[in-house]
């Protein structure tokens, strides 16, 4: 059979050509079997069988075999403590609806763009993973120490990420704001209060803060009444369970009892306790209606949510669609999809928003987003200050402002992370 393929293929080519050919070389290649694994889905593509003749520096090429066959197959599998990148098969034109909650009204918009994650707070941010195609990488997470709240220092906290681009980014929605020092010590209120001054000042309306700790009710609600700033409140849920926020929920009534709930954007139960194993689907679900009916109880009217990276919700859409939340909080991060790149930060992040939808009911309001300035490169991934901000800019125009920054300061008090970039997510210097 390769003999008369080749042999037709040769008479085929001397009828095309004035001269005769010479044959140098044939070179026969073995049908290759080449596998492309994304997130939920497995596409196998059979290449045919070829054969390559070679006649005075030319080359031609036969097909032996059949055409090329792809077989799919669509199985979902959950790995605890792993991010997929999520990556869509087709386009929909179904409308989402992006937005922020209290004050900014929602976007809609129609999907057409495709699209893993870092956290500020008492732990380490969680690695995320990208699955690329004929490789799947996991990376588990990094659970560090929680800082102790019983040493109050007052030094400077102004460290912002030098930068070499100049120049003011637009606005965003929020930016995150933690109540640590570098050594892991609780800031100050006298600190808090000069570093939210600060942030008030770049024109910014909002902060998000993690959790309760560090006696960050007293310190940071105050300070933010005091410059203007409004605060998505964080529950954090530890390893201990969803029980761990219980003593957070009592004090921020007690505080909100005795002063305002005017202070709060909205209440976030929980980040990324999904992705982290510290909580099942259920049991956050009941957690956060337990909250519900216990803020409400003391005079709380806003919105409440709890956030994680866009895999979770693909792989439990049921939080996402209960009616414990009003909206869903998503934390996609671009430097983890090695496929990405500063450039296209903008569009990764509205990909994965985009993707979201699919399995949500509910508006989605990204949570959580940024870029690192230094750290080891992932994929097209290159972590500087120029990028960052080039990243940043492209997000927050994909997102039309629409997304909390990740984060005011670099955070020297975590553990620099697997990438080497846990650090470096400080991007106040932009909006000063």
């Amino acid at each position: 059979m390769q003999f008369i393929h080749y042999f037709v293929g040769l008479c085929a080519i001397h009828m095309a050509l004035a001269a005769p050919i010479v044959v140098t070389r044939v070179h026969t290649a073995d049908a290759v079997t080449v596998t492309e694994t994304y997130d939920t889905t497995t596409n196998t593509h059979t290449a045919p069988t070829v054969e390559i003749l070679v006649s005075d520096g030319v080359s031609y090429t036969f097909t032996l075999d059949t055409p090329e066959k792809t077989f799919s197959t669509a199985q979902t599998a959950t790995t605890t403590n792993t991010v997929t990148t999520l990556t869509p098969s087709t386009t929909s034109t179904n409308a989402f609806t992006v937005g922020t909650v209290s004050s900014t009204t929602a976007v809609t918009t129609s999907e057409t763009d495709n699209g893993a994650t870092a956290g500020d707070n008492a732990q380490t941010t969680t690695q995320d993973t990208t699955t690329a195609p004929q490789t799947t990488a996991t990376t588990s997470e990094t659970d560090n120490a929680t800082p102790t709240a019983g040493t109050t220092t007052t030094s400077s906290t102004a460290e912002a990420t030098s930068t070499a681009t100049s120049g003011k980014l637009p606005l965003p929605s929020a930016i995150v704001y933690s109540p640590y020092n570098n050594d892991n010590s609780c800031k100050d209120y006298a600190t808090v209060l000069t570093d939210l001054t600060m942030i008030a000042g770049t024109g910014i309306k909002s902060i998000r803060v993690y959790g309760t700790d560090c006696g960050s009710i007293q310190t940071i609600e105050n300070a933010a009444v005091n410059v203007g700033l409004k605060i998505n409140q964080g529950f954090w849920i530890t390893s201990d369970g969803v029980d761990s926020i219980d003593d957070g929920v009592t004090e921020l009534i007690e505080w909100a009892t005795s002063n305002s709930w005017d202070v709060f954007d909205y209440i976030t139960v929980g980040n990324e306790a999904i992705l982290s194993g510290y909580a099942t689907v259920d049991e956050l679900i009941s957690k956060i209606a337990e909250v519900r009916a216990k803020l409400e109880a003391a005079g709380y009217t806003g919105e409440i949510t709890t956030s994680e990276p866009p895999v979770t919700f693909q792989n439990n859409p049921s939080l996402c669609n209960d009616a414990s939340i009003d909206f869903v909080g998503v934390n996609p991060h671009p430097y983890f999809d090695t496929y990405s790149s500063a450039s296209t930060a903008g569009t990764f992040v509205k990909g994965q928003v985009e993707i979201v939808a699919g399995y949500c009911s509910k508006p989605i309001v990204v949570t959580e987003t940024g870029y690192p300035s230094a750290g080891d490169v992932n994929g097209g991934n290159v972590p500087s200050p120029a990028n960052q901000k080039l990243a940043l800019q492209e997000i927050l125009s994909e997102m039309d402002n629409a997304v909390t920054i990740l984060t005011t300061f670099n955070d020297y008090w975590k553990d620099p992370g697997q990438y080497g970039i846990e650090q470096s997510f400080g991007s106040i210097q932009y909006w000063q």
